[in-house]
């Protein structure tokens, strides 16, 4: 039987995160995920629940999922990059830090088009080079920038509010 690769792993992972949710869950659902998981990949797995956060650790690394309940925010992780664009004004529903590469989930007021000129004008000035600009309908799109061996991928959709729904995601070599 073929191993799981890691997107496959990433998306199970992702729907490990989703049983958390569920209220009561928490000891009887870590227990389940870390057998499961375990199982899928052939390695340990030590999953820990705390608070919004969600930490899965095998022997290859760690990946930490916060996710905000009720319209809440979630903190950013610790050494998100100061040079990558994120709005003012934002509600961070959910943030991912898996050995190095970083995503986050943001709500903001701002429209898209006024996020996608504040990403682009702040990404430039610091730094960073566009690589790819795609509208893919009328009310989202996708800015991808490089800088050194670093990536960061922006994708925007308008929210039914007005505002913007965005998602960032950023790694790279170190």
């Amino acid at each position: 039987m073929p191993r799981p690769t890691t997107s496959h792993k990433l998306l199970f992972a992702m729907l490990v995160v989703g049983v958390f949710a569920l209220p009561g869950c928490k000891r009887a659902g870590e227990a389940i995920a870390e057998k499961t998981m375990e199982h899928a990949s052939g390695d340990k797995v030590d999953i820990e629940q705390n608070g919004d956060t969600v930490s899965i650790k095998t022997d290859k690394g760690e990946m930490k999922v916060a996710t905000a309940q009720d319209g809440a925010s979630v903190a950013l992780p610790a050494d998100f990059p100061t040079d990558v664009f994120l709005p003012e004004q934002r509600t961070i529903s959910s943030a991912m830090d898996m050995g190095g590469m970083k995503a986050v989930n943001i709500a903001t007021s701002a429209s898209p088009a006024q996020v996608s000129a504040d990403v682009e004008k702040t990404m430039q000035a610091q730094g960073w080079k566009r690589e790819m600009s795609m509208q893919t309908g009328a009310d989202s799109s996708t800015l991808i920038y490089s800088k050194d061996k670093r990536q960061a991928v922006y994708q925007m959709m308008k929210a039914e509010d007005g505002g913007t729904q965005l998602a960032v995601r950023t790694g790279g070599e170190d």
